[in-house]
């Protein structure tokens, strides 16, 4: 502020000093120019106005007064005489100005200093921008939607065409189309999930599938190719090439197989010659040859021999001749250092190589290569192991200092590099700050800010605590001192984290809280505060300290550590597989893949890492979305882009192209985003808890909160019903209501049921008496008639009519709908209901057809048997009924029958009535049949009378004037006449036209072309009817008397009753004008039967029979097709083979496990099993699959469920069931299981040790130690006995030392001990195990072993045992002297 006030104080004072121009000067703008920011210079061309002065001239004559011009000297005369004067114009010029403006995006309020407000160009006109307008600090830029680009005005939006580059991803036609593109295919494909790429449909029968030789058909839209025999299909699973016989099982040969033609022909390595099978190759036994000219002895070795030297002799360097050691004198070091990388040592069988430390030999003895001790786990470090030539280098995590072998934690605390501002505490590998009560941490976790938002009762006490604290902090003694208590207010009880915002609900992926609840427990492979962090790459397991040993870009799970290999590598840990870039079975040929990618360790076929696609790997989909590409296309993941995301597509964004994980839209969760966001949270991933009242939801893609709706409403405004089929709050419930509901009630979820309907569910239909909606409408039907529950009609009983039923049926008919005619004749009524006639006066029933018999006649019995004898009135041709016994006829039933052959007689005239197959007069001949023409001559030809009989009853019948109709041939039986036109059994006689009444013998007396009824003869049919004789029903829309109404039915399938006029549907319809079909399931008339037909079968809707589907028959199309048939009435047969069975509908066939092709009749192709041939075995190592289930049956030497494990050692043969015998650690081969013996054992089963004197493999070497010495049967190397060194025990232990390989030292105070047992051997003087010990006065001598003989006091010496004698004593015992006078004593001698 100072420094503006100063500038400001300058800006007066120059425009004090200068005067109004200088203060509109360039200074005075520069300085406002520097004191206002965001304030831009720029040039503008103005306008400038200046008075211009123009000089104007004009002329005029004056008088001058001029001398000369006349005799007097002075005249008057007149000059021309030139004026000037001077006007001014306003002239306008073009300059260029400087101004100052606000900078492009700013502008000023008021009368502030600079431009200090930035503009929002959107808010105007969306900035001009044709998509979206994205608004920055100063300025802004225009953003077009996905598949658009921005034009060359950077504001106008143009369709981006994808399929310029690359063809859009596509695999074969790419579509370009305004805002997007397509991918499309080519006949015979079908589009991919990923929408790029082209699948063959079914494509045998296009082109054949595109195979070379043959394709099958796989079912399913699937197929494949095969080829003819010996031939194989190649990489592109097409073409066909000729096969090489020795890529599959190395052709049968043991060594080496070669294609010729076609045809694989075995030969040997050198040192094997060709089995009889021409295939085996077998060991050649040089040595049994005799050509292997060695000098001394010859060992036979698999494919070669080795030359053996007897001991004391060996091999020179032709490997053949056999030298004495002390001759031989070629020293194999001397030249090029024997072949060894590093060190060599000359021995009898020649270079000896060794390596320094950290290097180990190659299997040519010779080459040293580098040990991998952080591979193979010799290294000792903690955290992180860098391998290098010769050794290993240890490292540690971040926050660790090395140690040697071992990571210490760095206390950052102790070290003041943290950089806390207040209190540290260190932590393993890290360290946390934490700040005194009344402060937070800020962002950059190292600094503390006060925090304001104090409890004020809290803050007195803090105040109080602090005076505390000051006097405390005066005593020098506890300076520097952290107190305790004061972290211990740093979070509230139950939160912890950076920030204490986190607490143990927070824990996630399986994390749990710890006991103090002040921190997550992270399960395997998490980490972090909230056990969101998955463990850093290269570690896993429990606090992500484990290592991970993948080999070959192998990645392991955080969680379990196993690895997971990119393509081509397999292997516990991808150890089995090329390098990146490399394959062959040396993995020494180099990948043709873009990006040195990896390729089939065995073909070089690429293979594209998870993400990537195309043949070469190079297709890759780039997505418009900002910041963010895809790299397989949509929905597609892993190695080729070949799997297909399992993600619920309409919740998620996108998945990941390498994992296929996915990623889901905001407000979505779950593996497959399949859950919605529980309550409470909402946002990427469901991780973002609402903020919002209790009670109240929030948005789960925004959080933003939202109103509660009251049942049965949503909206922003709760103004929107729920949709159909949910209800109450938030219409999250579903409505659970049958097939006749209409809707559930939208706030109480109660059904709503279709008139007719009732129930919780719309389920039952209406109680009786009750119809239409909620049921209820009470029926108004009459007589019995039956309520439809959905309209009210009425179904009305038999013998009522009438829209409530309260009519009976018209005179003259009866029944249900009255559609049927009473058969009453002599003016009689039939009963509406059963038809039964109610005959006038004079008539019998049962249709008052004959008349009553006289009350004269008696009633009796005839001949003592019933029935008895009717008989009525002959003048009004009254026809007489007798019945006589079986077997008798005639008056009285006096006479006997002569029928045969079970024919029964007439009661009347004794004629027989045969049996079925018999004819003549008494039955005994074949049946005849009459014909037509017989009948008629027979009527035409009897005037008097006809006796016919029927259930032993004899009708008398008058045929004058009858007309007889009569159908097909059929014989002449009484069953086949009618009388009065009322047809009985299919033969009917009506009176003939003009005639009516008893025998037709009435004439009509009607105008001419009016008919006669045949019965009364009252002119005119009745009505219904017309015809002649009033034997036809009224045509199709006519109905009543004479056929003289219209029928008033409007629609197509009406059918108006030919007596009343009702109209009626036809079988099939319904409504109020018969137009509506009757609906699915339903039939006849009215639509008030249900069909029946299952198994989707449909029904006529007239009718109801049932039309099957393909695969069912039956009446109601309830039974499937047998075992073998299949297609619409069962009526083709399956041709599936044994086991397969066929689709009852389609035929298609459904093959037994194992077998394929249309009909079966091919078993699965090599490589494929199960059903349908759809499962690809996965059998490795030449292992055959089972065609059914897809078991393994490994070859000799291998195991497992895929056969992808080598026998493990002591097994071997087929799926190494057989144990191996071998001993002392020999191996057997896990093929044949025969031995092979380790260095130092032979035998069929390695049970015997290498003799005496030899050693190492097949025993063929002979031991170089001196003096006799054995040497070890499996290394050769001396086994020297205790007090010998060297390397051939040449050498007895050098003093001091003992044992075996004198690696003991003596313990003999000095003196030298035995170099076999190391026992001390004392020097003359000492004793003792240790040789510590002075021999006493008594003895003498190595060990002391001597005892002295020193006599008279004589001192013996130690060491040599001379005796040291007294005076007077001499002698070498001292035993010899004379007593001797010795100063002044008197000493005695003895003798």
């Amino acid at each position: 502020d100072e420094f503006v006030s100063s500038l400001e104080h300058i800006w007066r004072n120059l425009a004090f000093t200068n005067g109004p121009s200088a203060v509109n000067g360039y200074q005075i703008l520069y300085f406002s120019l520097f004191l206002r920011p965001n304030v831009c210079e720029e040039q503008e061309m103005s306008m400038l106005g200046v008075r211009q002065p123009c000089v104007q001239a004009f002329t005029r004559m004056v008088k001058v007064w001029k001398q000369g011009c006349s005799s007097q000297r002075w005249c008057m005369g007149y000059e021309r005489r030139t004026g000037y004067y001077t006007v001014y114009r306003q002239a306008y010029s073009m300059e260029m100005q400087t101004v100052y403006r606000c900078c492009p995006g700013w502008m000023q309020r008021g009368e502030e200093r600079g431009c200090l407000h930035n503009i929002n160009e959107c808010a105007d006109s969306n900035g001009g921008c044709e998509g979206s307008c994205c608004n920055t600090i100063g300025s802004f830029y225009c953003r077009c939607p996905d598949g658009m680009k921005l034009g060359a005005d950077g504001k106008s939006c143009q369709d981006k065409d994808e399929c310029e580059e690359l063809n859009g991803g596509c695999q074969q036609t790419c579509v370009n189309t305004l805002g997007s593109y397509h991918c499309e295919c080519s006949e015979g494909f079908r589009i991919h999930a990923d929408a790029h790429t082209c699948i063959a449909v079914n494509s045998c029968s296009v082109k054949n599938g595109g195979c070379e030789h043959r394709c099958v058909d796989l079912g399913n839209e699937q197929y494949m190719c095969e080829c003819r025999s010996n031939y194989q299909l190649k990489r592109d699973g097409k073409h066909c090439e000729l096969k090489d016989p020795c890529k599959e099982h190395n052709g049968g040969c043991t060594h080496i197989c070669s294609n010729v033609n076609g045809q694989a022909q075995c030969s040997c390595r050198s040192g094997f010659k060709m089995g009889d099978d021409f295939k085996r190759c077998e060991d050649i036994d040089e040595c049994g040859s005799g050509q292997t000219k060695c000098a001394h002895g010859c060992v036979n070795v698999p494919g070669s021999f080795r030359c053996v030297c007897n001991p004391g002799f060996e091999l020179g360097a032709d490997g053949k001749q056999c030298y004495r050691i002390e001759m031989e004198i070629v020293n194999g070091c001397e030249k090029n250092n024997g072949g060894c990388s590093h060190h060599c040592e000359h021995t009898t069988s020649g270079p000896l190589c060794s390596c320094n430390q950290g290097y180990h030999l190659a299997d040519d003895l010779k080459t040293c290569i580098d040990v991998d001790e952080c591979e193979n786990g010799e290294a000792c470090c903690s955290h992180y192991c860098k391998n290098y030539p010769g050794g290993y280098e240890c490292s540690c995590r971040p926050g660790y200092t090395p140690n040697g072998c071992t990571c210490d934690d760095i206390d950052e605390c102790v070290s003041e590099t943290s950089g806390c501002s207040q209190y540290c505490v260190n932590t393993l590998g890290s360290y946390e700050c934490f700040c005194q009560v009344g402060f937070r941490l800020d962002h950059d976790q190292k600094s503390c800010l006060r925090e304001y938002k104090f409890n004020w009762l809290y803050v007195r006490e803090l105040e109080e605590e602090e005076e505390e604290e000051e006097e405390v902090v005066g005593s020098e003694d506890e300076a520097g001192v952290l107190h305790l208590p004061d972290l211990l207010f740093l979070c509230e009880e139950g939160s912890f984290g950076d920030d204490c915002g986190v607490s143990c609900e927070d824990c996630a992926n399986g994390g749990v809280c710890a006991s103090e609840r002040d921190r997550c427990v992270c399960g395997p492979g998490w980490t972090g505060v909230t056990c969101n962090d998955t463990c850093a790459e290269g570690t896993y397991g429990v606090l992500c300290n484990s290592l991970c040993v993948c080999k070959n870009g192998g990645r392991c799970d955080p969680v379990t550590g196993k690895c997971l290999c990119p393509p081509g590598v397999h292997g516990l840990h991808c150890e089995n597989g090329c390098p990146q870039g490399f394959y062959g079975r040396f993995c020494h040929r180099k990948c043709s893949c873009p990006s040195n990618g990896r390729c089939h360790r065995l073909y070089g076929g690429c293979l594209c890492t998870p993400g990537l696609y195309g043949k070469f790997c190079h297709l890759r989909k780039y997505a418009n979305i900002c910041f963010s590409t895809s790299a397989c296309p949509k929905w597609t993941h892993g190695a080729g882009c070949s799997e297909e995301c399992q993600c619920a597509q309409e919740n998620s964004l996108s998945c990941d192209p390498q994992k296929g994980t996915c990623i889901c839209k905001p407000g979505y969760s779950g593996d497959r985003c399949q859950e919605e966001c529980d309550d409470g949270y909402y946002g990427l991933g469901c991780h973002e808890r609402c903020n919002c009242s209790a009670g109240e939801p929030c948005d789960p893609k925004t959080g933003e909160c939202q109103k509660t709706c009251p049942a049965g409403y949503h909206g922003e405004k709760c103004q929107l019903v729920c949709e159909a089929g949910f209800w109450g709050v938030g219409c999250a419930s579903v409505c659970h209501c049958g097939s006749n509901a209409v809707t559930c009630e939208a706030s109480s979820g109660r059904c709503v049921c279709e008139a007719g309907y009732t129930g919780e569910q719309c389920d039952k239909k209406c109680p009786e008496g009750h119809y239409g909606a909620e049921c209820k409408l009470a029926c108004e039907c009459e007589n019995g008639a039956e309520c439809d529950h959905v309209s009210g009609a009425c179904t009305c009983a038999a013998g009522w009519v009438g829209s409530h039923c309260e009519k009976r049926c018209p005179v003259g008919f009866y029944g249900q709908d009255c559609v049927q005619m009473c058969q009453c004749g002599n003016e009689a009524q039939c009963h509406h209901i059963t038809g039964a006639c109610r005959c006038t006066p004079g008539w019998a029933p049962p249709q008052c057809i004959l008349g009553k018999p006289p009350t004269s006649l008696k009633r009796g019995v005839i001949g003592g048997s019933s029935p008895a004898e009717l008989c009525f009135d002959s003048n009004m041709c009254f026809i007489c009924v007798l019945a006589c016994q079986a077997g008798t006829f005639g008056p009285n039933c006096s006479q006997s029958c002569g029928c045969h052959n079970g024919g029964s007689c007439d009661p009347v005239s004794g004629q027989c009535r045969c049996t079925p197959g018999w004819t003549g007069t008494s039955c005994q001949q074949s049946e005849l049949k009459h014909t037509h023409t017989q009948i008629l001559s027979l009527i035409e030809n009897t005037q008097t009378s006809i006796h016919m009989s029927s259930h032993k009853l004899l009708y008398s019948v008058s045929i004058t004037h009858w007309n007889v109709h009569m159908g097909e041939r059929g014989p002449l039986t009484p069953r086949s006449i009618c009388f009065l036109s009322h047809c009985l059994y299919g033969l009917c006689i009506a009176c003939a036209s003009g005639w009516f009444g008893r025998n037709c013998e009435q004439r009509c007396i009607c105008p001419v072309g009016v008919a006669c009824d045949h019965v009364t003869g009252r002119c005119g049919c009745p009505g219904g009817y017309t015809g002649n004789s009033c034997e036809t029903m009224c045509p199709q829309g006519r109905f009543g008397l004479n056929c003289s109404q219209m029928c008033t039915c409007s629609g197509d399938q009406y059918s108006c009753h030919h007596v009343t006029g009702k109209c009626t549907c036809s079988p099939g319809y319904y409504g109020n004008r018969c137009h509506l079909r009757c609906r699915e399931g339903t039939y006849g008339p009215y639509c008030k039967k249900r069909c029946r037909c299952a198994n989707g079968g449909q029904c006529d809707f007239r009718t109801g029979s049932c039309i099957c589907q393909p695969g069912y028959l039956g009446p109601n199309c309830s039974t499937s097709c047998p075992t073998g048939r299949y297609g619409r009435d069962c009526a083709q047969v399956c041709l599936c083979g044994e086991e397969g069975q066929c689709h009852p509908e389609t035929g298609r066939c459904n093959c037994a496990q194992g077998r394929t092709g249309p009909s079966c009749e091919q078993v699965c192709p090599r490589g494929r099993y199960g059903a349908q041939c759809r499962h690809f075995c996965t059998c490795a190592n030449g292992g055959v699959c089972d065609l059914v289930n897809g078991t393994c049956r490994c070859g000799l030497g291998w195991t497992g469920q895929h056969c992808e494990k080598v026998c493990v050692p002591g097994r071997y043969g087929v799926n190494c069931e057989q144990q191996c015998v071998c001993q002392n650690n020999g191996t057997c081969d896990r093929f044949t299981g025969c031995c092979s013996c380790p260095s130092g054992y032979y035998g069929p089963a390695c049970q015997h040790r290498c003799p005496a004197g030899f050693f190492g493999e097949l025993c063929a070497q002979s031991c170089d130690c001196k003096h006799g010495h054995l040497c070890d049967h499996v290394t050769g190397q001396c086994v020297c006995p205790p007090g010998y060194q060297g390397d051939k025990c040449e050498k007895r232990c050098d003093d001091g030392r003992f044992g075996r390989d004198c690696a003991e030292l003596c313990d003999c105070d000095g003196a030298p001990c035995d170099p076999t047992t190391g026992r001390c051997l004392c020097p003359s003087g000492k004793t003792g195990e240790r040789c510590e010990k002075v021999c006493d006065g008594r003895f003498y001598g190595p060990g002391c072993s001597f005892r002295c003989q020193c006599g008279h006091g004589g001192q013996c010496d130690q060491r040599t045992g001379h005796c040291s004698c007294p005076l007077t004593w001499m002698g070498p015992t001292c035993e010899e002297g004379e007593g001797l006078y010795v100063c002044g004593l008197n000493v005695m001698k003895y003798n």
